[in-house]
């Protein structure tokens, strides 16, 4: 099956999810307007990372909602990225797929967490695959990538596509900078590519767009979303960290499933 897919590289506003989302919602509309049929953000998009990881928590089921209610008056289903949402007394980077009826399809938890995540929020427990209009989908968030075993794991239940919100930034100091990006970047693409091949899935990588000053962190998100396909290799990539979308046709590679169901 074919669809089309809308990557949305994002640049965020650090802890100011209201400015964020007026924005989101005018790029799922032109997303839409385009033919889109699923539109993704990256990682930490509606409050940006550090402070805006569990700063807003309590609002984190009215950001679920407004984005059911734009999957509906658009036509679309969305992978809105991801915020801390919580479970009981743990807080989870989490992850959502919304169906254009507003239903959710399917949430993970993020269990590859990054160092300066560690002490905020609680890795999930289980991978996340589950059906939707086009096929079986798996969700993953960010570091998730360097992980295969967690792409292994999703491969057992038959998943076709695997979308990954991300918010993957490179050093800013000086000294390091020039020195690292470029193996930065060709790590990104090796790690898209070896997921899709070796999984037999299209994956959809979805970085966030620009740099980063908060809290006396200062760093340059290494953009580079893409989709990777195990028959077309690079289906569409973005060649620097700007913001825009991309906008591309996939057709889903089929699996044999192995199990009846994740859960």
């Amino acid at each position: 099956m074919q669809v089309s897919i809308a990557l949305i590289q994002f640049s965020i506003a650090p802890s100011q999810p209201l400015v964020n989302l007026k924005r989101m919602e005018s790029f799922i509309k032109d997303a839409a307007e385009k033919g889109a049929q699923i539109v993704v953000f990256p990682e930490d998009s509606v409050c940006g990372p550090l402070s805006g990881q569990t700063k807003f928590i309590a609002q984190a089921p009215a950001y679920l909602l407004k984005f059911k209610k734009w999957a509906v008056k658009y036509q679309v289903d969305i992978v809105p990225g991801s915020w801390t949402a919580h479970t009981g007394a743990h807080y989870y980077n989490t992850t959502y797929y919304i169906n254009k009826d507003g239903s959710v399809a399917g949430s993970y938890q993020k269990i590859n967490l990054w160092a300066s995540e560690k002490s905020r929020v609680t890795p999930g427990s289980r991978p996340s695959v589950f059906k939707t209009t086009y096929g079986m989908v798996g969700l993953t968030i960010c570091w998730d990538v360097a992980f295969p075993g967690l792409f292994a794991e999703m491969n057992k239940f038959g998943v076709q596509m695997v979308i990954s919100p991300t918010y993957w930034s490179l050093t800013k100091k000086a000294e390091a900078f020039f020195e690292t990006s470029e193996d930065e970047i060709l790590l990104i693409d090796s790690l898209c590519t070896s997921r899709a091949f070796e999984n037999n899935i299209a994956f959809v990588y979805c970085n966030a767009a620009g740099t980063l000053e908060v809290d006396g962190i200062k760093a340059t998100l290494s953009g580079r979303s893409q989709i990777t396909h195990p028959a077309e290799k690079v289906i569409c990539q973005s060649d620097s960290n700007n913001e825009e979308m991309l906008l591309a046709a996939v057709d889903l590679p089929v699996q044999a499933l192995r199990k009846k169901s994740l859960f």
